[in-house]
């Protein structure tokens, strides 16, 4: 989740300096030093979004990875966004009804819709472009680095197999939710041959103390010679995109494992 944070917090600091500088020119004392900062802190979020595109379009061109997530997961985000503006809508809906005749210092109807159509964007764009690409981005380190490590296991090997890494999706690993998530183990596999093979793993997991955690089969993939793909078993989740996909689940955190391998020609 290294990557992922780092992605996000690179998107947010010019984020809401932008809405803050945004607010200090709405308020009745702005001067130039306000106006100015305001052009500079859009120049700086603008900035950040620009460079987002072109790593998109070199993920999407050297990677093969999609330029946005895929409809299932856009429409997920869009849902998630809906549901938000709903209740918030009618809260705020609510409070006006209440404080109806309260003054505006008190209570700005406007402001509150202003605020709650600015919250829904801000979870729609994180949600749709930013996570999406701190996604990609750890997905590609992973990709990388296994290439790394397949070059200097696969002497002697037909195929390779890989684990990269065993870890919980959540950004605060102490938090009640956190302790409720399985870890999401990613492993991958290295075609050595010089053909395309159908193949299929066994991996054996096991926790820091040799404990069996796990024992399970991938499913019959067909790689091209060279070929490196995430491995994929009967819990890989096929409905989000590849960047988003891990091998299976644990209990516990993956800090070995035992594998065996089998191939056949590709039909």
């Amino acid at each position: 989740m290294g990557t992922v944070v780092l992605v996000i917090l690179l998107f947010i600091l010019p984020y809401a300096w932008f809405l803050w500088t945004t607010m200090n020119l709405k308020s009745s004392k702005a001067g130039k030093t306000e106006k100015f900062r305001w052009k500079i802190s859009l120049a700086a979020f603008i900035a950040v979004v620009l460079v987002s595109a072109v790593l998109n379009y070199y993920f999407s061109n050297a990677y093969q990875l999609s330029f946005f997530q895929n409809g299932y997961e856009s429409i997920a985000a869009l849902i998630l966004c809906a549901v938000f503006l709903v209740i918030v809508g009618i809260i705020t809906v609510v409070v006006n009804i209440i404080f109806k005749d309260a003054p505006k210092s008190f209570h700005n109807p406007k402001v509150a819709w202003v605020v709650t159509v600015v919250l829904s964007a801000t979870i729609l764009f994180f949600t749709i472009w930013v996570y999406p690409l701190a996604e990609k981005a750890s997905y590609i380190y992973k990709v990388k680095n296994a290439l790394a490590m397949a070059q200097q296991q696969q002497a002697g090997e037909e195929i390779t197999v890989l684990f990269m890494s065993s870890e919980k999706e959540c950004m605060r690993t102490t938090s009640s939710n956190c302790h409720n998530q399985k870890y999401q183990n990613s492993f991958f596999i290295k075609n050595n041959l010089d053909q395309q093979k159908e193949v299929q793993v066994q991996i054996r997991a096991l926790d820091s103390e040799q404990k069996e955690l796990k024992v399970i089969e991938s499913d019959v993939m067909t790689m091209g010679a060279g070929e490196l793909k995430l491995v994929e078993t009967e819990e890989t989740y096929e409905k989000e995109s590849i960047w988003k996909r891990s091998s299976f689940e644990t209990e516990y955190r993956v800090s070995a494992y035992e594998s065996l391998y089998r191939y056949r020609e590709a039909e």
